[in-house]
């Protein structure tokens, strides 16, 4: 009988071992359910509006500075490519919309602004010309045309309205009043 136990002992703690190894590693994984588990919505992606843009005068601003920089094909407009250092707009209204200087550097001072900057009209309407003087030239100021309608559908084509939102900081506008009205 001491045999028969000592043969048995080795074999019932054997499978003892792997019978609770087998029991812990064969349960099943709870299932999660959509009422279980909160799943975190993926941020999407919020597209530039007409609406928003007539609600936010500066972000129309950035979004046709944005605009000019990436899709211009007048060079001089890549004077204004430095997103770090940002811009400062004079705005002065003109018959029918808004004439923009756009300075690089938000913090420009007076005495920087030597050479007329590139700037842009704004229409009441939705136009949008851009002008660059031509330096050392006596030629006419360089034009493009385009209108706020295609530069959202641009923008949001590219998924740019993020980066164009982030330009909204390094961004000065300054307001003159209209000479006419003094």
């Amino acid at each position: 009988m001491k045999k028969i136990i000592l043969f048995l002992l080795p074999i019932l703690i054997i499978l003892a071992i792997g019978g609770s190894w087998f029991a812990l590693h064969s349960q099943p994984t709870p299932k999660a359910t959509v009422n279980q588990t909160k799943l975190k919505p993926k941020p999407s992606y919020q597209p530039l509006t007409k609406a928003e843009l007539n609600h936010n005068s500066k972000l129309t601003d950035c979004s046709i500075v944005y605009y000019a920089i990436k899709h211009s094909k007048i060079q001089r407009w890549q004077e204004v490519s430095n997103f770090d250092l940002g811009w400062q707009l004079d705005q002065y209204p003109i018959d029918n919309g808004i004439k923009v200087l756009v300075w690089p550097d938000m913090a420009i001072k007076k005495d920087a602004k030597l050479v007329q900057p590139n700037w842009f009209y704004l229409s009441a309407t939705g136009q949008v010309i851009y002008h660059s003087f031509i330096v050392h030239s006596f030629r006419d100021d360089m034009t493009e045309t385009t209108d706020l309608e295609t530069i959202i559908q641009t923008l949001n084509t590219e998924h740019a309205a993020m980066k164009v939102r982030q330009m909204l900081p390094n961004m000065l506008i300054v307001k003159h009043k209209n000479p006419a009205s003094n």
